[in-house]
């Protein structure tokens, strides 16, 4: 079989600066200090979020424009937020620093967590569908108007593999008796700009939306992650979800990814 081509994103910005480009998607560093998101997976809907966050005062780069491109995704530009991201700092902190970093992710959990919904659907920032990250693909839907529905759409399993008993030990797994709150839905550590061991920066939010409470908390042990991340999730989430954290491990264990 012929060796699949991946094909890039390409820059939209003259004499701009690449510094992120995969396939649908490249950011590019303007002359202006702003940076510009664009390509087929960049969405609209994620600007909504930003602005959504931007208003609970939390780091988050400001919007100057968007707008809609042809090949059905957006471009968005924002200010530039300079400095290291997480990912590559965090080897070399301290623990006293990373307990520091923790501590403010932890600020920022729950500011978003005190936002209540003015709706009981399952949504994304804009009142449309959500996009559920997993693995490294995401899967649209909704949006839903109660979490039966959004569960069905989580308990979607791979045909003719996942066995009889196993489907039915996972389908009575999910509960309807959660508050939404506003999530990320992304926190893994290249998402976080941090100089001089601040959070200046909290990036990508193309998942973000409004999802049953737990969905943070489950989403964060799912997200690639280096080192030693995952022991501070005590310290990181302030309110815990143990029994949604196993039921959602064993979910995706099945799910179609």
């Amino acid at each position: 079989m012929p060796k699949r081509v991946e094909v890039l994103a390409q820059p939209t910005v003259p004499n701009s600066k690449i510094i992120y480009q995969m396939r649908g998607r490249v950011v590019e560093l303007c002359d202006d200090q702003t940076v510009v998101k664009s390509g087929e997976s960049t969405k609209i809907e994620e600007t909504h979020a930003l602005r959504l966050a931007e208003q609970l005062q939390l780091p988050v780069p400001h919007i100057h424009e968007a707008h809609p491109t042809p090949d059905g995704g957006a471009s968005i530009r924002m200010d530039y937020i300079p400095g290291d991201n997480l990912k590559d700092a965090w080897p070399s902190m301290t623990p006293d620093q990373k307990h520091d970093i923790a501590i403010q992710l932890r600020d920022i959990i729950d500011k978003m967590r005190s936002l209540p919904s003015e709706s009981n659907a399952i949504r994304s920032c804009s009142g449309g569908g959500i996009r559920d990250l997993r693995s490294y693909f995401d899967y649209s839907g909704g949006p839903f108007p109660d979490e039966e529905s959004f569960n069905s759409f989580v308990l979607d399993f791979r045909p003719t593999v996942t066995p009889d008993a196993i489907l039915r030990g996972l389908n009575s797994l999910p509960t309807c008796n959660h508050r939404l709150t506003f999530c990320h839905a992304d926190l893994s550590q290249h998402n976080f700009i941090v100089p001089d061991n601040k959070i200046v920066g909290l990036i990508d939010w193309e998942f973000a939306g409004w999802f049953p409470e737990y969905w943070e908390y489950v989403k964060f042990f799912e997200r690639p992650s280096l080192h030693d991340w995952f022991g501070y999730s005590d310290v990181i989430f302030s309110q815990k979800y143990d029994k949604e954290l196993m039921d959602y491990q064993a979910i995706i264990r099945w799910q179609r990814r």
